[in-house]
């Protein structure tokens, strides 16, 4: 079984002046993981493929690059769209749990099936 999840940061900048607390300004980033490294390769590539770059900035706690253009998603997009319809709809996963306090979710692929999938379209010819 193969996991994916996707972890929601918060950063929250508080802006001060003569010690009275003038602005706070909260950005959320997005970061996805797989326990199975060649599922993050191709993540990526899935990202290239689609006008897009997902490069994550591990120091920074925040993703960079540039969203993928996926025609349904043309007036609201946020990468947590955009992954949950990654692992969902191209990639075969399904949801499996939230993180608490709402700080992302689980995703879980049973790869025995996938295989099986693959080994079905073969006539058994080609073995």
């Amino acid at each position: 079984m193969t996991t994916a999840k996707i972890i929601r940061h918060r950063h929250k900048y508080h802006h001060y002046m003569n010690d009275d607390l003038k602005d706070v300004r909260e950005e959320t980033h997005f970061k996805i993981v797989f326990s199975d490294p060649i599922e993050l390769e191709r993540w990526k590539q899935w990202c290239k493929d689609n006008g897009g770059e997902y490069d994550y900035d591990k120091n920074n706690s925040c993703q960079r690059g540039k969203l993928p253009q996926i025609d349904m998603f043309r007036d609201e997009i946020c990468w947590c769209d955009i992954m949950t319809y990654y692992l969902m709809h191209i990639a075969g996963y399904q949801f499996y749990a939230t993180i608490h306090p709402y700080k992302g979710e689980v995703y879980v692929k049973d790869q025995v099936s996938n295989y099986k999938a693959v080994a079905n379209t073969f006539d058994g010819n080609d073995l």
